[in-house]
């Protein structure tokens, strides 16, 4: 290990019990710094000639004790301010990989740079650091392992960036001139080095490509993924070596690990690259295993916890809702590959369609993506992707972009009006109508399974024109409108007159008896009062007014 030595004099501190340090010399100390529960009885000269935060301490307390200053957020704690002041009094302090950060970063506190004076702490630090630690593959690693206690500090001076690009230079070097002591967890073979009684000076076991994997997975995981990451966009190591420690029984486990606690991934960390030859731009299939085992995961704890206890069962749903989430967020990226199946989008959505979702917005969002990218779909393609949305579950913005959005069938956007319709009723205080089972239907399992047997003709019978489309959107405008600025017995008037227009427009060209009369028609009058409320909902009335113009 690489170390380096600052300072000639003896070391001089001395304690007085466990929570006093003091230095001995002919001249008494002349100011107290407290940092923590530790008291150091130093001299002001020295500290004051090469920290400007203590200049600082001593001038602002100056007005009252200016004896005593008190420190109890410096990095590393007393035992780093002791080898910083150590270095201001020109004593011995020896610095290395493990102690090395701590006193970089005290030192970076206490403003130790050469705005004070000429060749101070920080200069010598960050000189000892990249001639030496950063140099040497060893060091490296154990120094990147000591800021895990101070990131957001050593990210500010750069200190961790620095490391991880000189770990990451190192493994794209040449197999043939890295000798085994560049690694230090295995353990070190003298054949494997050619100094072996028998071996001649020959090395008898060739270096692998991998050869620096073993040293990189001691540390942790945040860091490995950013000396990861660093390797990959280097473009010196090849992906195939950089996934040579991942083998079958390997990503299993992995994928099974991350579906445990997939609430807590992220998109991005989620959106792994096919390999090369495959057609899609991502490896959708290992987000599938890793979706199935959360929710193979979420059963099991469901059964383990069945005596009663109800926290588990709390934390279960909150894991699924964030899950819901992030699934919903990883189809809005992959919606954007143009040769991303149809089943493929479908069936990840539908592994999470009993979880609990407050808004539908996102998934709107990721069905409209992948529409615009695949535009030659067929027309029940498009309603097999809607069908996954729930429109109640749309906020005002996505119901005013899906009215206007051409690229969805003409029945979701009849849907999206209706209960747009129903919102403005219910903001207003006005009734709100109960909702049809001819629209609930609409986009429902059991119509979307029955769709199949629908021929093309009947299709194009309960499809709603341009002109019907544009009715309702004047309707519901008028509505909003009527609402807001009419009052009594007319505003009840312009939402009977509204409702009115809606529901016979609904009625027209069949486009809700079709799909009742598919299931009630064979049935007769033995099918019960289920299929004549909804033949009677699907049934309305147009008023007799016409539309009611407001003017």
């Amino acid at each position: 290990m690489k170390f380096m030595k600052l300072g000639s004099k003896p070391d001089t501190f001395q304690s007085d019990g466990k929570n006093v340090r003091y230095v001995a010399s002919e001249l008494d100390s002349d100011i107290v710094v407290s940092v923590g529960d530790v008291k150091f009885h130093l001299h002001k000269f020295p500290l004051l000639s090469k920290s400007a935060h203590l200049q600082k301490l001593v001038t602002n307390s100056s007005e009252g004790d200016g004896d005593e200053v008190h420190i109890h957020d410096v990095p590393g704690g007393p035992t780093a301010f002791e080898m910083c002041v150590k270095f201001c009094y020109g004593m011995t302090v020896t610095l290395n990989a493990y102690n090395v950060i701590a006193a970089r970063c005290a030192a970076e506190y206490l403003g130790m740079d050469e705005t004070v004076e000429k060749g101070n702490l920080i200069y010598k630090i960050d000189v000892f650091l990249h001639s030496t630690i950063f140099r040497s593959w060893k060091d490296s690693i154990i120094f990147l392992q000591t800021t895990k206690s101070r990131l957001h500090l050593c990210e500010e001076v750069k200190l961790i960036s620095h490391c991880t690009d000189a770990i990451a230079s190192k493994t794209s070097i040449d197999v043939r001139k890295v000798d085994w002591s560049y690694t230090y967890n295995r353990t070190k073979i003298q054949e494997e080095n050619g100094s072996g009684p028998n071996s001649n000076g020959i090395r008898s076991r060739v270096v692998p490509n991998d050869w620096w994997v073993d040293d990189l997975c001691e540390l942790e995981i945040d860091l490995y993924k950013r000396v990861m990451v660093n390797i990959k966009n280097k473009g010196i190591v090849s992906s195939e070596v950089i996934g040579e420690d991942s083998g079958e029984k390997v990503k299993a486990e992995l994928v099974k690990r991350i579906g445990q606690q997939l609430e807590e991934a992220s998109v991005n960390g989620l959106l792994i690259r096919a390999t090369d030859g495959e057609a899609t731009m991502y490896d959708v299939h290992v987000f599938h295993k890793i979706l199935e085992n959360f929710v193979v995961h979420n059963k099991d704890l469901k059964t383990q916890f069945e005596d009663g206890n109800e926290i588990p069962g709390v934390l279960s749903e909150a894991s699924k809702l964030m899950v819901a989430k992030l699934v919903d967020g990883y189809l809005t990226e992959i919606a954007k590959d143009p040769n991303l199946p149809l089943s493929t989008f479908v069936g990840l959505a539908e592994m999470v369609t009993d979880f609990p979702r407050p808004s539908h917005d996102s998934l709107y969002r990721a069905i409209d993506i992948y529409l615009k990218e695949h535009p030659g779909i067929s027309k029940n393609d498009r309603k097999r992707i809607c069908c996954l949305m729930d429109c109640k579950k749309l906020s005002v913005d996505a119901c005013t972009h899906a009215v206007q959005n051409e690229r969805l069938p003409s029945r979701v956007v009849v849907q999206v009006l209706f209960f747009e319709q129903v919102r403005a009723n219910a903001s207003s205080g006005s009734s709100t109508p109960d909702l049809p089972k001819a629209i609930r239907n609409l986009t429902s399992a059991s119509y979307a399974s029955s769709r199949s047997a629908t021929t093309n003709t009947e299709n194009s019978e309960v499809t709603a024109s341009a002109e019907e489309l544009r009715a309702l959107k004047e309707e519901l405008a008028a509505l909003r409108l009527a609402n807001g600025g009419l009052n009594g017995d007319t505003k009840r008037h312009v939402d009977k007159a509204a409702n009115g227009r809606m529901k016979s427009i609904l009625s027209s060209k069949k486009i809700f008896t079709k799909i009742w009369s598919s299931k009630g028609r064979k049935q007769g009058e033995n099918s019960g009062s289920d299929s004549s409320d909804s033949l009677e909902e699907a049934k309305y009335t147009p008023s007799r007014k016409g539309r009611y113009s407001v003017s």
